[in-house]
């Protein structure tokens, strides 16, 4: 069975809450949507869509509609309540809106085997949702790698490469990038404590931090990342695997729903959450 003329894959891009200023002066309350992530789906031929602000029951509905999830960074963080721990210090920048969304939609995606991709903070999107646990401040932790951009810095210098990752031997990534070893943006403060359960690191920093893990069944597209391939893919070559690798899969799902008969998919059964 062929495709209907003109189908392509619709990604769900993850919204994110801000306050924002106006044109009377006064901040105001916005829903925003990842630029860079929007910007390389429609360039690299998807088309991404938004559902902001959607009730949990009404989760899977809109889940049926789209071929795959893009959870995109944003400057707040996953709240620490959802994996058992209070804020660091005060002001620190949180974005619950997004969590109530993101947290289960993660889970979600990967029991119907939708295609699923997170950068920076939504890679820990994923490993929260899954269970896992985050360092909340790697200033505070400090060592050897700065994973964090300089305020300084242009846009286009904070997202140039940082430092390199070392995949692990024989691989998923390994595999995907074609290298043992490759430079990475880094513009996080925040990195994996505790890797959730069902997830596999794929690399490392030079100072034992995850910087990518995926979901332990390759059959599944679920891979979080802590550096942005989506930003420069076009330059980067390792980058344009991984987005390419994603591309597949949402093409394969949209194909996957046209030949499939009516009804729901095949349960995939997750770990509980602690």
């Amino acid at each position: 069975m062929s495709l209907p003329a003109g189908r392509v894959p619709c990604v769900w891009v993850v919204a994110s809450h801000r306050e924002l200023g106006n044109e009377h002066g006064h901040p105001q309350k916005y829903t925003v949507m990842d630029e860079a992530g929007t910007r390389t789906l429609v360039n690299l031929g998807l088309q991404p869509v938004c559902f902001p602000r959607v009730p949990a029951g009404r989760l899977g509905l809109m889940l049926d509609m789209v071929d795959g999830v893009l959870l995109g960074g944003s400057a707040t963080n996953v709240h620490p309540r959802h994996y058992g721990e209070e804020p660091l210090h005060e002001g620190m920048c949180f974005d619950e809106g997004r969590d109530v969304v993101a947290l289960p939609l993660v889970r979600l995606a990967i029991e119907r085997g939708i295609p699923l991709i997170g950068f920076c903070r939504g890679s820990h999107d994923i490993n929260v949702g899954l269970g896992g646990s985050m360092h909340q401040s790697l200033q505070a932790l400090g060592g050897p790698v700065v994973h964090w951009e300089d305020p300084n810095e242009t846009l286009d210098e904070q997202y140039q490469e940082r430092h390199e990752v070392t995949c692990v031997p024989g691989g998923a990534l390994e595999r995907l990038t074609g290298c043992s070893r490759f430079a990475v943006s880094s513009l996080h403060s925040q990195g994996v404590k505790r890797l959730a359960p069902g997830l596999v690191a794929e690399a490392v920093a030079d100072d034992g931090l995850i910087e990518a893990s995926r979901w332990y069944d390759e059959r599944q597209f679920a891979w979080a990342f802590q550096f942005h391939p989506e930003w420069g893919h076009q330059q980067h070559p390792r980058y344009a695997r991984i987005m390419a690798a994603y591309v597949d899969a949402c093409w394969a799902r949209l194909s996957s729903r046209a030949m499939a008969p009516a009804g729901p998919d095949p349960a995939i059964v997750l770990p509980e959450v602690a």
